[in-house]
């Protein structure tokens, strides 16, 4: 089972990863001196560095926010300030010593139960840091519930409620999200589109399914169901016997009846959409699959100028990602262009958030490689699959790189202190300037066809406000080049708009927007300003996150490359005159649901659930009842009056004053990660009687530098 292999560690894995028990006594190899310092919250020691001051601060006030809405749904409360530390960058943060393993690109934070303490880098989007903070503190929570408030104790708890990762992943992206987001809605869609909708059971045991995202969508079933504070109740409940007995006292329900009533909703929900969304092969031809080109992931395609190639991260054959080069006709991999992985310069490529690049004469690709402490940007020789320039910008991060219109110059995306901004250099790494300097998220740079203006994805618009830390959903925006002005595109207050594609003759802009709920192509014309709807798929196009790019459009021909999630896995496909998909401009016809129904359960022919055996209580804002007689009269047993993770997310919560926090020097002080039980004995022999025992204690700093 799929239990104690976290006991010491919990991750926030963007990708499918076997995630082993965290081990001591191994340093990595630190590129780079960090003096870090600390500062002192109500609930938390925030561990920074100079660099990252600005926004450690406004993690710190995150932080204090998150904490008062996690302690408020879930009813428990700290009695000892947390650890939370904070790296600048994600190179800085495959850095750290917190953790005995390699940390590789696909993990996002992690959270060690020994010391209760929360690591995680800067993303350059503060949206970003601000869900995987809140996922992360859930496991401070967890960890905090099954330890008795105190870091390090409770081992034998751990070992007893023995919890699934579904429930502790589960419970924390939930918590940090307070609904079902496209994405994990995605992953239903496929699964009950192929039959393979998992049990709880095969959650548990089957390896070959990755259970985070089917373990929120349980948690959001049962916190719509029963309402949020049950997840609490479960928690805690759990402490004192086991998990699945938890759930017996608070809703009734073992995990097989749970399961299969989450299982029927899901696939009552979704299956009649079959009917009237699209797959990828009613629309498109297939490039990039597991039978055409061997691999699952087929991310961050980009097509030669021509159409006729397309570059692209995939592990193929082999376990490692690395960048390739196919054939589009045939979807045949020509070789691999590089290999990170058998590289003594570049460690790994940063194929989740970052794409390649072709120049306009089709003779060179760019792409972000990390080397040591930093990124740089590679241009390669691609017919003589040779590195002929290094540039290195000397920032901490480096993603999307963009080739100017005649070749000269790359934009890209730069990270410095946490923060993300758009850069411009020229093709030998000369004349670098900063084009943005500000804390809103600047991301997926595409130049113009006439090289005047620069598109991209941003956080900026009426809600984002960087005083309230509340953050707005991401839009498309323009930077013209001559003046500095940024214009945010119209028709954007919905979903997620990512990933703008400049059209050949740049009247137009493809990008991918969830604002239907799905992930699907839209396209913006810039004369009307109007945007449309050119696919409406049943899964979605999508890489590996939401904001992974997944698009790319031949810059001499009518081609339109795009990642499309089906069966597990990440394809490519080829929309041809994608242009000719126009039927109507977009209009907002009702405002999405805050929640999408799938995660509600079907309101036609409410059964009321047996309870697994005994008599158990639920307390609920309207008193007491039995936790296995649900009312047949509404399918929620929630009163509007009770506490909600989403309404608390979504409320303007007061933040703490900056004047409460204090800083000073972070100073190494050894402390137990863990102490065995105690052994005594008595022995006696031919020579003599004897008393004997002992133990073990594991030290070690808070940085993990010392062990």
């Amino acid at each position: 089972m799929r239990r104690l292999a976290w006991l010491f560690i919990a991750a926030a894995p963007l990708v499918p990863t076997t995630l082993g028990a965290q081990y001591f006594g191994q340093n990595k190899v630190q590129y780079s001196q960090f003096h870090f310092k600390v500062l002192q919250t109500e609930h938390f020691d925030l561990y920074y560095y100079d660099s990252e001051r600005p926004a450690a601060i406004d993690v710190a006030r995150m932080a204090e926010r998150s904490y008062v809405e996690l302690s408020t749904v879930l009813h428990h409360q700290f009695r000892e300030r947390k650890p939370l530390i904070l790296y600048a960058s994600l190179s800085d943060f495959q850095q750290t010593n917190t953790s005995g393993e390699e940390v590789s690109e696909g993990v996002g934070g992690f959270t060690d139960f020994l010391k209760h303490r929360i690591v995680i880098p800067l993303t350059g989007s503060y949206d970003d840091v601000q869900h995987v903070l809140q996922h992360e503190m859930a496991h401070q929570f967890q960890y905090d519930v099954w330890s008795g408030g105190r870091a390090g104790a409770g081992v034998q708890t751990m070992i007893a409620v023995n919890p699934p990762l579904w429930f502790v992943e589960g419970m924390a992206e939930y918590m940090s999200l307070g609904r079902l987001d496209p994405n994990t809605a995605m992953w239903l869609r496929d699964a009950a589109q192929e039959g393979k909708l998992p049990t709880i059971s095969q959650l548990e045991n089957d390896p070959r399914i990755f259970p985070y995202r089917f373990g929120q969508a349980i948690l959001t079933y049962i916190g719509q169901r029963w309402g949020d504070e049950a997840i609490g109740a479960i928690l805690s409940a759990s402490r004192s016997g086991s998990l699945e007995g938890g759930f017996r006292r608070v809703i009734g329900l073992d995990f097989k009846q749970l399961g299969d009533q989450w299982r029927d909703a899901v696939l009552k929900e979704y299956l009649p959409q079959l009917n009237t969304a699209d797959k990828a092969t009613a629309i498109s031809q297939p490039v990039l699959t597991k039978l055409r080109s061997q691999g699952t992931l087929h991310l961050a395609p980009a097509l030669s100028p021509d159409g006729s190639q397309v570059a692209y991260f995939s592990e193929k054959d082999f376990y490692f990602v690395d960048l390739y080069l196919a054939d589009v006709a045939s979807g045949k991999a020509i070789r691999r262009l590089y290999k990170s992985t058998y590289s003594s310069n570049y460690e790994t490529f940063r194929f989740i958030n970052s794409s390649s690049s072709w120049s306009p004469d089709g003779k060179y690709l760019a792409f972000a490689g990390k080397h040591g402490a930093r990124d740089d940007i590679i241009v390669l020789d691609v017919a003589r699959n040779k590195e002929v320039t290094t540039i290195r910008p000397g920032l901490s991060g480096v993603t999307t790189p963009s080739w100017s219109p005649d070749g000269s110059q790359i934009v890209f995306t730069g990270y410095d202190g946490g923060l993300s901004d758009l850069f411009v250099v020229n093709r030998d790494g000369s004349n670098m300037k900063r084009l943005t300097n500000d804390k809103f998220a600047d991301l997926h740079p595409a130049w113009s066809p006439d090289g005047k203006t620069i598109a991209f994805t941003t956080d900026r618009g009426p809600k984002t406000d960087f005083n309230t830390l509340k953050f707005g959903n991401y839009r498309l925006a323009t930077y013209d080049l001559a003046t500095g002005r940024i214009d945010v595109l119209k028709g954007m207050d919905l979903g997620k708009n990512a990933d703008p594609q400049w059209s050949p003759d740049g009247k137009s802009l493809a990008y991918i927007s969830d604002r239907t709920g799905v992930s699907n192509i839209f396209l913006y014309d810039v004369a009307s300003g109007d945007s449309y709807q050119l696919t409406d798929f049943f899964t979605g196009a999508q890489g590996i996150t939401p904001l992974s790019p997944a698009l790319s459009w031949a810059r001499q021909s009518n081609k339109l490359a795009y990642v499309y999630y089906e069966r597990g896995d990440y394809n490519v496909y080829l929309l041809d005159n994608p242009e000719s998909r126009k039927k109507a401009p977009w209009r907002a016809v009702e405002l999405l649901a805050t929640r999408p129904a799938a995660a509600k359960p079907a309101s036609a022919d409410p059964v009321a659930p047996q309870a697994a055996g005994g008599s158990s209580i639920y307390k609920s804002s309207a008193g007491l009842r039995p936790a296995d007689s649900l009312g047949k009269q509404s399918d929620t047993l929630k009163s509007p009056t009770e506490i909600s993770i989403v309404r608390l997310i979504d409320s303007t919560s007061q933040l703490p004053d900056t004047n409460t926090f204090s800083e000073h020097p972070y100073k190494t002080v050894f402390t137990p990660d863990y102490v065995s039980r105690p052994s005594i004995g008595y022995a006696r022999s031919n020579f003599g009687s004897g008393i004997f025992g002992g133990t073990s204690v594991q030290l070690s700093d808070m940085l993990g530098d010392h062990q």
